[in-house]
């Protein structure tokens, strides 16, 4: 059996292989639904959704935490600004930050793809009974468990 051999006949093996697929094949469905609520893809969605989660995070912050580099957050969040869906304040402890802010604008479309992005989950996972579901997410959520040093960028590159 070779590497990335996955016929009928093989039992899933690669465990990498296995979730960067079903990861693709999750970000593709996200970012399609993103782009629908006008924005340029997953990141954006991921950003807002951080911002709405836990205020008052400067963008060195918010960029370590999602890690994403400084050049790259700049540049989302300009976009983000311009159309209407953060605000960025300076730090009142110290001028040289900026704190980004979700506007109401932003909370709203971070609701709405909320909302569609449960709908794309529902419709990946159909084929999953609902103990199946619970059993992924239990399963996902401890492999992803950051408090045990397996801290990394949540968005990858795109």
């Amino acid at each position: 059996m070779t590497a990335l051999s996955n016929t009928p006949d093989d039992q899933p093996f690669d465990l990498t292989w296995l979730l960067s697929r079903a990861s693709q094949r999750m970000r593709g469905e996200l970012d399609a639904v993103a782009r629908e609520h006008g924005l340029a893809g997953l990141r954006d969605w991921v950003v807002l959704t951080a911002l709405t989660a836990v205020e008052g995070r400067t963008q060195l912050q918010l960029g370590k935490e999602l890690g994403v580099d400084k050049t790259t957050l700049t540049s989302l969040l300009d976009r983000l600004e311009s159309e209407g869906l953060v605000v960025r304040r300076f730090s009142p402890s110290d001028r040289r930050a900026r704190i980004p802010e979700v506007t109401d604008a932003g909370r709203g479309i971070q609701a709405k793809v909320v909302q569609s992005r449960d709908e794309a989950e529902a419709r990946l996972l159909a084929g999953f009974s609902e103990r199946e579901r619970e059993l992924l997410r239990a399963l996902l959520s401890r492999l992803a468990d950051e408090t045990e040093g397996a801290a990394g960028p949540c968005l990858g590159e795109q």
